[in-house]
């Protein structure tokens, strides 16, 4: 795993997040989007993430660290209402060409160590906020997974993806 560096995002980023994101909004019902989204949502996005101090981390090749081959970011939840303010959504998402290979588990755990120890983000990855913005403290990450039935083990492969790395999975009944 040599040949993968986990580092801070940059805005610079979000054309190739949009081209990995592209490929399972247009195959998969992993997103919930069904259409294809403007590359300027994927910058709103990160400016977003950036404005509530929260980490948007990027997995990009050694040999070429300004291809991307996965993101993780922990987004506002319900961040209208400031008792959300300790919870966070995830979203993580690696280039299909590059699953399997622990890049997305790498990712996960990168980042849930920078949501317990927010400065790592500036320390080990080379993050910065806007100016004025703090880090903020997160106590609950959760993950909303749709399942895909023609998936792996019939969907089931992300959510033992997700308990794998410590998330306990809730169901809600149709």
């Amino acid at each position: 795993m040599d040949d993968i560096i986990i580092r801070a995002a940059r805005e610079a980023d979000m054309p190739q997040i949009e081209r990995i994101i592209r490929h399972y909004i247009l195959t998969t019902v992993l997103t919930f989007h069904e259409e294809p989204q403007p590359q300027e949502s994927y910058v709103a996005s990160y400016r977003a993430t950036q404005k509530v101090g929260l980490p948007y981390l990027v997995a990009v090749r050694a040999d070429d660290p300004d291809y991307v081959v996965g993101y993780t970011s922990a987004g506002g939840f319900r961040s209208e209402r400031s008792a959300y303010r300790f919870t966070s959504e995830l979203s993580l998402f690696c280039d299909h060409n590059y699953m399997g290979k622990g890049i997305g588990s790498r990712m996960l755990t990168e980042l849930i160590e920078v949501l317990k120890s927010p400065e790592l983000f500036f320390s080990k990855y080379g993050g910065s906020y806007p100016e004025g913005v703090e880090p903020r403290k997160i106590r609950h990450l959760i993950a909303v997974m749709a399942v895909n039935e023609d998936g792996k083990r019939k969907g089931m492969a992300l959510k033992e993806f997700y308990e794998s790395n410590g998330f306990v999975f809730v169901s809600i009944p149709a």
